[in-house]
């Protein structure tokens, strides 16, 4: 695998629509990216069996339990009201647009949702990767960078992928990977989700 391969290139953006459907306990899932952080910071992609950090679009439509991908997640409700997940024994409301933030190698339960819900959903191997997950608004007067170790998500409204002078379209809920070399900007109205990850 070539290094241009191996890295995620901020030129490049994920398309949700080119990822394949598969069923999970609580719906379905589509999974946006999986792979290691290098030493210098940048994500760099792998096998399932080697990742230690992934990032999904999953939809919550029913009651029951899962199994954790990774150990430390985080669960942002990006369409929907309300599901309640129940973390080691104590219970936590999933709002809109509020990261949810734990570390469990338990089975997660959730609540019976009222209508299907979407989520984003972040994990990571914690004795390897730090997840954080921030909601920004984007504006058209100040555009939103991406870093290295960032993946910067469209959940509502509209975007442009800046580089340099090029531009390109950001659909609903794809994903653009961030590089320090490259300097990839968003431009748009609406909100995103920035998925950052760090080294332990």
């Amino acid at each position: 695998m070539s290094e241009a391969q191996a890295t995620f290139a901020p030129e490049s953006i994920l398309g949700l629509s080119k990822s394949a459907k598969k069923q999970w306990e609580l719906g379905q899932v589509r999974l946006i990216a999986a792979g290691t952080l290098a030493d210098d910071g940048t994500l760099q992609r792998s096998s399932d069996a080697d990742a230690t950090w992934q990032v999904s679009i999953r939809s919550i439509e029913k009651e029951a339990s899962f199994s954790p991908a990774l150990p430390a997640q985080v669960i942002t409700l990006v369409a929907g009201d309300f599901v309640e997940l129940t973390v080691d024994g104590e219970q936590h409301g999933l709002e809109p647009l509020r990261p949810l933030k734990f570390t469990t190698d338990a089975p997660v339960e959730a609540s019976q949702p009222t209508e299907e819900l979407l989520t984003v959903y972040v994990a990571a191997d914690p004795q390897k990767v730090r997840p954080t997950v921030r909601i920004v608004e984007l504006s058209k007067k100040r555009e939103q960078h991406l870093f290295d170790g960032q993946l910067g998500i469209l959940l509502q409204g509209s975007a442009a992928l800046l580089l340099g002078e090029d531009q390109q379209p950001v659909n609903l809920r794809d994903t653009v990977a961030g590089s320090d070399a490259r300097e990839p900007r968003i431009s748009g109205r609406g909100v995103m989700a920035v998925v950052s990850f760090d080294l332990v």
